[in-house]
């Protein structure tokens, strides 16, 4: 629980307080309650109760001044935990599944089923953020737009390689799509992460005319060259244009890595905590609205001094 204001300034006016409280003082001081010819008797009297607490309704007053002041700056309690749909992250996951991708490449694991077990372990630490999925060959196919459905979409991470898609690598085109689903987006991050072997070869939509667009909507794309060893990839007909899928990034405000298919869950993990760095922290929800508890014990402050001066502490005129 987290305390805030939704008028802060409103409590500036707390530092007029203590100059009140000398007011009231020093008129108290400047004339007596009541004119007596001689003081003698009255010093030897013991004082009473009621005149140790003569102070008590000044007191009470001051209080339920500055309860008033708190009340009008409208404090709220938070939750931080709970955090509005809108301020999350939203990320289009764009997945390479052209015929190079099925290459076996390490203990007979192709490309392919490598960077789906690690988007299912991506997908499996999510908790708030709305995922889309994109894959593409020659042409592009939005498998799921964004969603919290995390189970629904395991499942279709998994059906990525059986696609009946034309072979060929149409990254431009798969990037348009991805930045269709974000297009509408209110969240606070919205992120594309794509996944390649190789380099565009589908004229429709060029990379960097994709690349722009997300720049103009303020969409980020982390792009990822697979490799085998060394930045190369022997299995496909093309190598990576690494110079391309680095100013996609570029452009965006985005980040290009080079992995191998066994670092591809680290890769995945760091550009999981950029985007989180960028959110920053968690927003309120929902909050309560405490104005009225203040208010409530500021009147049963001043109901509360009406019946000491009242019926207990008289002040003499």
């Amino acid at each position: 629980m987290n305390l805030q204001f939704d008028w802060p300034l409103a409590l500036v006016l707390l530092t007029g307080i203590p100059l009140l409280a000398v007011w009231q003082v020093r008129g108290r001081q400047a004339r007596p309650a009541l004119r007596m010819s001689n003081l003698a008797g009255a010093v030897a009297a013991a004082p009473t109760w009621r005149v140790r607490l003569r102070w008590l309704p000044a007191a009470l007053r001051l209080a339920a001044v500055a309860l008033l002041i708190v009340a009008v700056a409208r404090p709220q309690s938070g939750r931080a935990d709970t955090l509005l749909p809108q301020e999350g992250i939203d990320i289009v996951l764009v997945l390479d599944t052209s015929t190079s991708m099925r290459q076996p490449v390490v203990d007979g694991k192709s490309r392919l089923e490598i960077a789906q077990r690690v988007l299912r372990s991506f997908v499996a630490e999510r908790e708030t953020d709305r995922l889309g999925l994109v894959a593409f060959r020659s042409r592009s196919f939005v498998l799921s737009p964004l969603t919290v459905d995390y189970s629904a979409f395991q499942s279709l991470v998994d059906s990525a390689n059986d696609l009946d898609l034309p072979n060929g690598t149409a990254i431009g085109l798969a990037l348009a799509d991805a930045i269709n689903l974000l297009r509408d987006s209110k969240a606070e991050s919205r992120t594309v992460i794509l996944l390649s072997d190789g380099e565009n070869n589908r004229p429709e939509v060029e990379p960097d005319e994709a690349a722009r667009i997300a720049q103009a909507l303020g969409i980020r794309i982390y792009t990822i060259g697979v490799t085998d060893v060394a930045g190369e990839s022997p299995f496909t007909p093309f190598r990576i244009n690494e110079t391309a899928l680095r100013t996609i990034a570029d452009l965006t405000g985005g980040r290009y890595f080079s992995a191998a298919p066994e670092t591809l869950g680290d890769v995945y993990d760091a550009i999981d905590s950029l985007e989180r760095s960028r959110v920053g922290p968690a927003r309120f929800a929902s909050v309560d609205e405490l104005a009225p508890y203040a208010l409530g014990l500021a009147l049963a402050l001043l109901a509360f001094e009406v019946l000491l001066t009242t019926f207990a502490i008289r002040r003499m005129p």
